[in-house]
């Protein structure tokens, strides 16, 4: 694991422990492309999170980073005729509840934070700021 990589992992871990969360992530716009991959995850229950590509306003990852604002899913039950497609995170690794923030280069969205929940919940105004201040810290110690 390289020092980009452990920096990131650190910063999920604590986010998710200090969150009380089960999963959390980070998405990145691919270069160049209108393309976002979930490139980094604690807690995850299995790979498939790398295998997840979206595109601008689909997903959390899609929607966070067109509208530049948090997105907040709180005790999400997929509909019978809803397309797995909308929130493949949340199927992937059986999330509920969920928040996505904003990660900012250069004043522009180039990522998404995401912290999840695999039981249904309210996320709490102190897991918004917290994931906020995270996102903040990646922003600055990393040149995306």
């Amino acid at each position: 694991m390289n020092t980009l990589e452990s920096t990131i992992n650190k910063c999920l871990e604590d986010l998710r422990l200090r969150a009380g969360a089960d999963f959390s992530a980070l998405a990145l716009q691919e270069s160049r492309e209108s393309t976002i991959r979930w490139k980094y995850a604690v807690g995850n229950k299995n790979e498939r999170f790398r295998r997840i590509v979206l595109r601008l306003g689909k997903g959390i990852a899609g929607k966070v980073l067109m509208s530049g604002r948090p997105m907040i899913l709180e005790h999400y039950e997929p509909r019978q005729h809803e397309d797995p497609q909308e929130y493949p995170i949340l199927y992937a690794e059986e999330l509920q509840s969920a928040l996505g923030v904003p990660v900012l280069t250069k004043g522009k969205v180039k990522g998404v934070l995401l912290v999840g929940y695999r039981t249904p919940c309210v996320i709490e105004g102190v897991v918004i700021d917290l994931s906020k201040r995270v996102a903040t810290e990646l922003e600055n110690s990393i040149d995306f």
